[in-house]
């Protein structure tokens, strides 16, 4: 068994503690910042990391660690009740929100064995839905739908723009309804409800990246 340098135990422990905490892994460059060392040297520890088996490192990926071994080199047991669903960042106009370049990392969620399963995140962006105790820079949970009832917040899509609101149905239409007075709420424009958020995560310690 390979084992680890105290180094590099210490940059396993904290990508295992950080994910643990945070339900999504670190970047490359938050690990840069806590040790104080340059990416470069960053990337030469994970490269031993993977090369030990401790972690996988999907290329491209901000947040692409998944934790396969324990500190004590020990294959991790995937709890069969947690997966990894992907978390999605902004949107640039004309590309998909669900465009595998998009994908910003993984975080763990708990599927219930029963119902739906198709989740995926959403990195949110704007101080629109603060009245509904969501933040820019939050991460929303959200199960993958295409209706929703009166007042759930839900993912929406319009033209090339994705967007966090409370959804209102009326007589004569359905809008799109903002959680702070400083923003209009979005009437007379078409919309495709493409999911309903059911949960909030949110990392108190945000250092700007």
């Amino acid at each position: 068994m390979d084992k680890l340098t105290h180094k590099q135990e210490n940059v396993f422990r904290y990508i295992k503690d950080y994910t643990s905490e945070n339900s999504y892994p670190p970047t490359l460059k938050e690990l840069a910042e806590k040790f104080n060392v340059t990416i470069g040297t960053m990337q030469d520890y994970v490269f031993v990391l993977q090369k030990k088996g401790y972690l996988i490192h999907e290329k491209n990926t901000a947040r692409g660690f998944r934790i396969i071994k324990d500190n004590d080199g020990n294959k991790k047991k995937p709890n069969a009740d947690t997966g990894m669903i992907p978390l999605y960042g902004s949107v640039a106009a004309g590309e998909p929100i669900f465009a595998d370049n998009n994908i910003q990392g993984y975080i763990s969620y708990e599927q219930n064995s029963k119902g739906h399963k198709i989740h995926f995140a959403l990195k949110v962006k704007g101080e629109s839905m603060i009245d509904s105790g969501i933040y820019d820079g939050d991460i929303v949970i959200v199960r993958k739908q295409d209706s929703a009832d009166d007042g759930d917040i839900v993912i929406a899509l319009l033209e090339d723009d994705v967007t966090v609101k409370k959804l209102r149905k009326r007589k004569v239409n359905a809008y799109l309804e903002a959680s702070n007075s400083r923003y209009k709420s979005i009437i007379n424009s078409p919309f495709t409800v493409i999911g309903k958020v059911i949960e909030l995560r949110r990392q108190y310690d945000v250092r700007q990246l």
